[in-house]
């Protein structure tokens, strides 16, 4: 088994600790902390962190990797990425220390030639195996159409064990729209509001929303709804984990964790309940962190013990 995440639009994100900032005003802030992210590689660096094998790939400017490559060796990433002329993108995120909310601001990004567009495709037709799982996430960069997503799970989802996406907007829009689904997505619950373009007011709703794209061919998909908890939906199962109450550093990955966690329970078989704790519990532990990633398997064992399951009984 192989892990291979692919994070097309990275970010070194700058996340700012401001308390009671104020727009329009000069505001002094309290820290400031320098992350990779980046969806997939988000998830890649949790699952490293917990011990499974993962390489991470997709595309980086190699003006400066070096944040990157401090990461990759410090976790034990293998690193695959394709360099492409100029910077990675900067995001800045301010969280508010008082209020733990975060405001974003998601700068462009490089553009993609189609010299790398065809290194990192040449790389995966190498790489994916029976047994890969491939977790695909984030936005795509210039460059790259709308519907990048949808070719690759189309170009592997009968040649790997697992394909994840986690992505938004137009993007995840194809993707639902493709006749090649992938094995599971994990929007939020806006997410899948705006690309449904229904209000999923109820449990019930998202459920049933939920098994239509099951019955298209989605194996696992997970609601994730913030304080709300998150909804795990199978085929002939649906489990909602309740959140868990921590103190709050950043909530910056924490969707991403959750889809760490789900992956890192499919990858040891277990069964939804447990996947969903354990996919609740990989995101509570990032949520006390500014850093991505796991304080400790210590503390992860100690949220999922923890957490509180729903069974919806259909």
């Amino acid at each position: 088994m192989n892990i291979i995440t692919v994070t097309p639009n990275p970010a070194i994100d700058v996340t700012l600790g401001v308390a009671d900032w104020q727009r329009g005003h000069v505001n002094r802030g309290q820290s400031v902390v320098n992350t990779i992210g980046g969806k997939a590689l988000n998830v890649a660096i949790n699952l490293a962190q917990s011990g499974l094998p993962v390489e991470a790939t997709g595309w980086l400017g190699d003006e400066n990797d070096d944040l990157f490559i401090q990461r990759f060796a410090k976790d034990n990433i293998t690193d695959t990425f394709i360099r492409v002329a100029g910077k990675t993108r900067q995001n800045i995120k301010v969280v508010d220390t008082t209020t733990q909310e975060t405001t974003d601001f998601n700068m462009p990004s490089f553009s993609i030639d189609d010299k790398a567009i065809g290194q990192l495709s040449d790389y995966l037709s190498s790489s994916v195996k029976s047994s890969s799982i491939l977790v695909f996430g984030g936005s795509v960069p210039s460059g790259v159409g709308v519907d990048y997503y949808t070719d690759n799970i189309k170009t592997y989802r009968d040649k790997c064990q697992s394909i994840i996406v986690d992505t938004s907007g137009d993007a995840l829009l194809s993707v639902l729209q493709a006749d090649t689904l992938p094995s599971m997505i994990k929007p939020n619950i806006h997410e899948l509001r705006q690309v449904t373009g229904k209000a999923l007011a109820s449990d019930k709703e998202i459920i049933d929303e939920a098994r239509l794209w099951i019955a298209k061919g989605i194996e696992l998909l997970v609601v994730s709804m913030g304080s709300k908890g998150a909804w795990f939906v199978t085929a002939d199962k649906a489990v909602k984990a309740l959140p868990l109450s921590v103190k709050v550093a950043s909530t910056v990955g924490a969707g991403d964790a959750m889809v760490a966690g789900t992956v890192r329970g499919m990858v040891e078989q277990l069964d939804l309940t447990d996947i969903a704790k354990m996919g609740t519990g990989y995101s509570a532990v990032n949520i006390e962190n500014v850093a991505t990633g796991l304080s400790s398997q210590a503390r992860l064992e100690e949220f999922m013990s923890q957490v509180v399951v729903e069974q919806f009984t259909f």
